[in-house]
């Protein structure tokens, strides 16, 4: 949400994430709901599981929200310096084998219900 509501400490913030990680990974909040209640229903899961739909960069999610969002001006800009591409790729192959499908694996499933909800709040206007 720093990207569209125009937050430029909290942007700068997310840019050192990808810095440090070399990618920011992303995943819905369904999404991660029910990783929690497939593992906990599932007896043979067992160790730690990571969850992430989608590796992106905060050049290419910047473009992207500019793109679906125009009315939010968002400064594709801002992350100049920062790799097109992610430099590392987190991986949630293991969550896979247990079984176990994203549904929200898009930027544009993913944003979709964020920015509704940002709006409900009105931490974004419409």
């Amino acid at each position: 949400m720093v990207v569209l509501s125009g937050d430029d400490a909290m942007a700068s913030i997310l840019g050192h994430i990808e810095m440090s990680s070399g990618s920011i990974s992303v995943v819905h909040v369904d999404d991660l709901c029910r990783t929690e209640i497939l593992l906990a229903e599932k007896e043979t899961a067992s160790g730690r599981f990571i969850c992430c739909s989608l590796n992106t960069t905060a050049v290419a999610l910047a473009r992207f929200l500019a793109l679906k969002y125009p009315q939010y001006n968002v400064k594709t800009d801002r992350f100049g310096g920062l790799p097109e591409k992610p430099k590392v790729c987190i991986s949630s192959a293991k969550l896979v084998g247990e079984g176990f499908q994203f549904k929200q694996d898009t930027l544009d499933k993913i944003y979709d219900g964020a920015v509704q909800y940002g709006r409900a709040l009105g931490i974004l206007p419409y």
